[in-house]
């Protein structure tokens, strides 16, 4: 009889057998209508290109620079400076800038938790093994009462494998790994973001450096103009042909000269300390500032059309990735509304020997199939799902908020970029005047042919006209750097960088101003 119990443990009758393969079945149909995935599905807003970026032509005047109009991004664009300081210092920053690090991080981190929802995808398999040794209690009865006692020692060795499934019948999981893949491109277009914004600060950290120590140099030049001439107006006033009010004015311009000396000092060490900070350095490591003579102007300017802005910016590549974000969010806030299945299965053993542990006898199992359906919850999943959606929305005007804007901005830079071009030609002339005009003025002045408020005017002048110049070469290059910026063209080691070229044939001609010609 205890073989025959055996026997039916190790070989379910037919009954048990029916049960199985309805089991089965029903898992196989959970299983086919998996993939079925349910709620919105995204799209990028429509949006109108225009044709160019300003309404009128903003032509640069000078020969120094032309736009050249492409459709690719000008990659490594701070190479156009030609300043061999300028690239070692953003190479340097991209591989030690604490900021930057963290942002690589942070995409390391997206990209596992994009894994990890993979693998919600794929059966789960686990093991369990374990042995105990115990000593069991035995009942029995005595006049009416039970009493239990100390029965026999025995050891349990056991060992199971475990196997579940989550078909995901309406698309959850799929949804889940949709929005973990989304995020890990938001994260990467931060970084890249990341990327634009730091050689931008570098760039901007070395160009305002360089202007600090041009004019640091033009005002130790100009200080010691002024104390030369006014030694000179000194010596004549003892000789008697001078008098006391020149020379008095010449002490406070040779006072105010070296006056300006010690803050243009700090300028330029204050730009050192940026650029360290930007290097993921203290501020104590010395650093060389090029001079702003080293710095080359670009002559090309490499500007995307804005049909193919969006392609290049980062941050909107974010934007059209919070989008997926928000729909995927969406579509898991609805799958939410419908039943979550479940198979699991179970095979293993259990002895209280070793030698039975391999035994048939001894082999347990069990197969499973579950479902668990929201039935009432106060419509917080009703809520939930409205709320996923609305922020959709939300995704979807923010995308349309950050196109508006880089266009915007592409626009102001090559508007700023005319009017610096601009201003420094008439700076350039006046600074060019300004010194032949103090030249003449110091001769006159020494034939005796003028007097001594003539030479200290045109000093003054010539002394503003200097500091003018230097500041308008130096924000010609921000400019630049501000309108590659607005591009979105960033960093990227691992792709040579490609020569931006004319616009296609069939694409409508662009003039230097952002207009069509």
């Amino acid at each position: 009889m205890a073989q025959e119990n055996a026997a039916a443990r190790r070989w379910p009758g037919p009954r048990r057998h029916r049960r199985g393969i309805a089991i089965l079945l029903g898992s196989g149909l959970m299983i086919g209508l998996a993939g079925c995935a349910v709620g919105p599905h995204w799209s990028v807003p429509k949006m109108r290109t225009p044709p160019s970026y300003n309404a009128r032509p903003a032509a640069l005047p000078a020969d120094e620079q032309k736009v050249q109009w492409t459709q690719q991004q000008a990659r490594s664009w701070w190479l156009l400076f030609h300043s061999k300081p300028l690239n070692n210092y953003i190479q340097q920053a991209m591989q030690a800038n604490p900021d930057l690090q963290a942002a690589h991080a942070a995409l390391a981190r997206q990209q596992a938790l994009m894994v990890a929802a993979q693998g919600g995808l794929a059966p789960q398999v686990s093991a369990n093994a374990g042995i105990s040794r115990a000593r069991a209690l035995r009942t029995g009865a005595d006049g009416g009462q039970s009493y239990r006692i100390p029965g026999n020692l025995y050891s349990l060795f056991l060992g199971t494998i475990d196997v579940s499934y989550n078909p995901d019948v309406f698309g959850r999981q799929k949804d889940l790994v949709h929005a973990a893949r989304a995020q890990a491109a938001v994260t990467k277009a931060n970084l890249h973001q990341s990327e634009v914004f730091l050689a931008a600060d570098v760039s901007r950290a070395v160009i305002s450096g360089a202007a600090a120590r041009a004019q640091l140099h033009a005002a130790r030049q100009i200080a010691t103009a002024d104390a030369h001439l006014l030694k000179l107006l000194q010596q004549e006033y003892k000789l008697g042909d001078q008098n006391l009010q020149n020379v008095e004015q010449q002490a406070a311009m040779t006072a105010a000269a070296r006056a300006r000396i010690a803050p243009l000092a700090a300028d330029l060490a204050a730009a050192r300390h940026a650029l360290a900070a930007l290097l993921g350095q203290t501020p104590n490591v010395a650093l060389s500032i090029p001079a702003l003579q080293s710095l080359h102007l670009p002559a090309r300017l490499p500007t995307t059309i804005p049909s193919a802005l969006a392609e290049n910016r980062p941050d909107i590549q974010a934007a059209t990735a919070e989008i997926k974000v928000a729909a995927a969010q969406a579509d898991v806030a609805t799958a939410n509304l419908y039943p979550q299945f479940n198979i699991s299965a179970e095979i293993g053993k259990a002895a209280m020997t070793g030698g039975l542990f391999f035994n048939p006898v001894s082999t347990l199992w069990s197969l499973g199939a579950g479902l668990a359906a929201p039935i009432y919850n106060g419509g917080s999943l009703h809520a939930e799902r409205r709320a996923a959606l609305d922020q959709y929305q939300v995704a979807s005007d923010q995308y349309r908020s950050t196109v508006l804007n880089a266009f915007k901005q592409v626009a102001d830079a090559l508007r700023t970029l005319q009017g610096a071009d601009t201003a420094y030609i008439q700076q350039k002339q006046a600074q060019q005047a300004s010194a032949r005009a103090l030249h003449l003025a110091e001769a006159r002045y020494r034939d005796g042919a003028t007097d001594y408020a003539t030479v200290l005017n045109a000093e003054i002048a010539y002394q503003q006209d200097s500091v003018a110049a230097i500041q308008g070469r130096s924000q010609r290059y921000l400019d630049s750097v501000a309108l590659f910026v607005a591009l979105g063209d960033g960093w990227q080691p691992d792709q040579p960088a490609p020569k931006a070229h004319s616009v296609p044939s069939e694409t409508p001609m662009v003039n230097t101003a952002g207009a069509p010609a």
